[in-house]
């Protein structure tokens, strides 16, 4: 019905969208590129792609399924449940690329949305190479206990990011060390650091001989996140252009600041390979 109302009241409206509905897939093959970007989450990832996302010759997409778990979380008052995909992720990807004719197309996951699109890592990373995937960027957290802490406090007190304009404010958390409750899961804490290093060194494995890029926020993001852009930039071939950092940390407080029962944690991390998280 939009569609006709479109051609009634604008023709060239919509023939310039059918056009590009058209052509898309046709100058897509022309393109540089094609680059997904795996990351844990509150790691720099989002500072990184709105730097990414001005570049005049990328067509940065971010987090491509965020918005279907994101109207999960809306249809489940805030708590996160896993819901029905309302398409094939592949096919939504495909079409979502072609939104960058012929600029170089990039997006980011997480390795554990692989468990909620309904597709294992090998044949999702198979997929890609298939629709002509040619870069991958891994993007880490050393420190994988301050993303635990940063996703618990985002998903209790609100504020996943900080305007660049403004100073970061202090929250602080009790946390159920025997029952976490993020990225779509619920297990005790030191069962996620366990998964983070498995999750990332399958992922690793899977993406040898492939154009890879390893990031890092300690070392590319944390204190300057145009480290991370220019070596994207750099990876890709393409010619750096200027960009400006519009977001600022969001939880850069001692992690016994932000923890109301950092007493508790230590003692689970002690012994642990963990255990050193707590001091960085």
């Amino acid at each position: 019905m939009n569609n006709i109302l479109c051609l009634h009241y604008n023709p060239a409206c919509m023939i310039k969208r059918l056009a590009k509905d058209i052509l898309a897939p046709i100058l897509s093959q022309f393109r540089h590129c094609n680059v997904v970007m795996f990351h844990i989450g509150r790691c720099g990832s989002t500072v990184v792609s709105d730097l990414l996302g001005q570049h005049p010759d990328v067509h940065w997409a971010s987090e491509l399924y965020e918005p279907i778990f994101g109207k999960w979380r809306r249809d489940n008052a805030g708590i996160e449940v896993v819901g029905e995909m309302p398409a094939d992720a592949i096919d939504i990807l495909r079409k979502n690329s072609w939104q960058a004719i012929h600029h170089s197309y990039g997006f980011e996951m997480k390795p554990y949305h692989f468990r909620l699109i309904g597709y294992e890592q090998e044949d999702f990373l198979q997929y890609l190479e298939a629709m002509g995937f040619t870069h991958y960027i891994i993007l880490d957290r050393k420190n994988r206990l301050r993303k635990i802490v940063s996703s618990i406090i985002a998903h209790q007190k609100g504020g996943y990011h900080t305007d660049g304009k403004i100073s970061a404010r202090l929250k602080s958390v009790h946390i159920n060390l025997n029952k976490v409750e993020i990225d779509f899961d619920s297990k005790p804490l030191l069962d996620y650091l366990r998964d983070y290093d498995k999750q990332f060194s399958e992922l690793e494995s899977s993406l040898t001989n492939k154009r890879l890029l390893k990031l890092t926020y300690e070392d590319d993001i944390q204190d300057d996140p145009e480290i991370a852009y220019s070596r994207i930039c750099d990876f890709l071939n393409i010619k750096r252009k200027p960009v400006a950092v519009n977001l600022s940390k969001t939880n850069p407080f001692p992690l016994s600041d932000m923890i109301e029962n950092i007493g508790e944690l230590e003692n689970v991390l002690s012994g642990t390979p963990y255990e050193w998280m707590l001091n960085d």
